[in-house]
């Protein structure tokens, strides 16, 4: 997931996940999926282990899609650790 407090933008977010991930069983619960018209906002919780310390985490997160040309495209990603 990421580091808490840190916006990246598209090339920074994408360097960061081509690296190896620092967490293992992630897994994802109670997923709401609203689709209104062209855009459809995705909201979860996400669970994993941290590989440094094996202690789990989890993370709330909002997903927006908006359909372009038939296909549905992801413009906006959020996670946040509850309590950060």
């Amino acid at each position: 997931m990421q580091t808490p407090g840190v916006t990246r933008n598209r090339a920074e977010f994408l360097d960061y996940i081509a690296k190896p991930r620092p967490f293992k069983d992630l897994a994802v619960h109670d997923v709401n999926i609203r689709i209104l018209s062209d855009v459809a906002l995705i909201h979860g919780r996400a669970t994993y282990t941290m590989l440094a310390d094996g202690v789990g985490q989890e993370a709330l997160y909002t997903d927006t899609y908006q359909k372009r040309e038939g296909t549905w495209v992801c413009v906006s990603a959020c996670a946040i650790a509850p309590g950060t």
